[in-house]
């Protein structure tokens, strides 16, 4: 018997876009499925365990799983198991094991079933320099909707003299929002602004814990490169991201970062193919680019897995956008019953929000 089952085109973005095929597969187990890295900034380094789910069984597409051990390795002898902060989700020490350049690591995960998975050692190739990170406004007018404005992000970098100089560019962004959750209004009997304030403001000193938050955006959609991009080993105008033109997410501050990131030729080879998937959704006349192939296997075993582990050096630039760089005036937006205030609880006004500051924020 078959049953219809929706499978990632890449379940190894974390918190990004979520492609989706319908396809029909037999009933069996369906793969695990790892996702994690090591770099050389500090720590903590996560690891995810999730199974990819059937579509009546769980409309998120992921079930996290919990495993017996997960451990990190290099070829140094040294190693650092990891602990776990939720279902499914390992993390190292933040002062524990950290990447160092020219060495190669691997992980080692015994699920509470016994099985073991290994991932192929991948080593730590030296990065270059990101020298600039700008951006260039655009317009786009649709036929049937309002114009659209929006930042096109470009990087400038240096390569690796003698090195492969294959590369991520990891785009995202955070952007600064207040809120006023005092304001925050339901629909009731026929009226939309029935007043509904949530409960995070304290009646006796009127202190706040929910009216100032940070939003993580992150990436969309992996971008690499190779040497074919590079001029006497500079890297020029790398499109790196793109950031819409709207009113809440620039009414104080928005920060745009990237991180350039050495990859191996496997590293390379994977996160091409999901950039080139992901890039193929777009198009009707796409050509099919394969799927995504894991440097992970069953020790001793012959279950399919799914995801990549893998070591990258980093260097990343960052710049700031605030409400007076913009180039146009953006048309007041409406927030339930509020004209040009959030009415919301931060942490509930957009996904991935924070009431915790970034430790680098400027």
């Amino acid at each position: 018997m078959k049953r219809s089952a929706v499978f990632l085109l890449s379940l190894t973005l974390f918190n990004s876009c979520l492609d989706r095929i319908n396809i029909d597969i037999p009933n069996t187990t369906l793969p695990i499925v790892i996702d994690g890295l090591i770099t050389d900034e500090p720590g903590p380094y996560t690891i995810q365990i999730t199974r990819a789910a059937q579509l009546e069984e769980n409309l998120n597409f992921k079930k996290f799983i919990s495993a017996k051990s997960v451990t990190i390795f290099d070829n140094e002898g040294n190693s650092e198991q990891l602990s776990e902060t939720e279902i499914g989700v390992y993390q190292t020490d933040p002062n524990g094991m950290r990447g160092v350049v020219g060495r190669e690591y691997f992980i080692r995960i015994e699920t509470r079933d016994g099985k073991i998975y290994e991932s192929v050692p991948d080593k730590m190739n030296p990065v270059g320099k990101v020298d600039d990170l700008y951006y260039e406004f655009e317009t786009f007018q649709p036929i049937a909707d309002p114009t659209q404005y929006g930042f096109r992000i470009y990087a400038d970098a240096q390569s690796v003299a003698n090195g492969n100089n294959l590369f991520r560019w990891k785009f995202s962004g955070i952007f600064e929002i207040d809120t006023w959750p005092e304001l925050h209004t339901v629909g009731l009997d026929g009226n939309p602004c029935v007043p509904d304030p949530r409960g995070c403001i304290d009646a006796l000193d009127g202190s706040c814990t929910c009216c100032r938050c940070w939003v993580h955006v992150p990436e969309k959609l992996p971008r690499v490169s190779d040497n074919q991009f590079v001029s006497n080993g500079v890297f020029k105008k790398i499109e790196v991201g793109y950031v819409p033109i709207e009113y809440f997410p620039f009414l104080i501050k928005y920060r745009l970062e990237v991180k350039q990131m050495s990859l191996s030729r496997m590293a390379f080879e994977y996160w091409k193919t999901v950039q080139s998937q992901k890039e193929g959704t777009s198009s009707l006349f796409q050509p099919p680019t394969g799927k995504t192939r894991s440097n992970l296997f069953e020790k001793n075993g012959s279950s399919e897995v799914q995801g990549i582990f893998y070591a990258a050096a980093v260097q990343k630039k960052q710049t700031y956008i605030t409400n007076s760089d913009l180039p146009i005036d953006i048309e007041v937006a409406t927030w339930n019953c509020e004209v040009g205030r959030i009415a919301e609880d931060c942490t509930r006004a957009y996904p991935l929000s924070t009431g915790e500051k970034p430790i680098d924020w400027q």
